[in-house]
């Protein structure tokens, strides 16, 4: 589950992710990233996870589609277990250009001070 978080607002996109993405749910996260650089120039995207998600292959193809936009993608902030943290930011450091960090669970109101900053 892709579930976009109510806190995301202007050029930041919230999400958090459970167990198995959809390729619905990522078309959809395509489609607001779109909206967000035609609007801002700019995205920054928060995503808070606890475990890896499972992801289909209609999903991953999707998903790919999001990488032209790879280069819009100001700051990504990855909230979440340690392990889960190393995996998502080494495929966040392969697809984005702009700055990353990650953050422990307890850490979620820094990571959003920082994602907004």
């Amino acid at each position: 589950m892709l579930k976009r978080l109510d806190e995301g607002t202007g050029n930041v996109l919230a999400y958090e992710v459970k167990e198995r993405i959809t390729e619905k749910e990522v078309a959809n996260l395509s489609q607001e990233v779109k909206e967000v650089v035609a609007e801002h120039g700019k995205v920054r995207l928060l995503v808070r996870m606890n475990e890896i998600p499972n992801v289909g292959f209609g999903a991953l193809a999707e998903r790919l589609k999001l990488a032209p936009y790879a280069k819009d993608i100001e700051r990504y902030a990855i909230v979440g277990d340690a392990s889960l943290l190393e995996w998502a930011q080494s495929l966040g450091d392969a697809l984005i250009s702009g700055e990353i960090k990650h953050f422990e669970d307890l850490q979620y109101e820094e990571a959003w001070r920082w994602i907004q900053s």
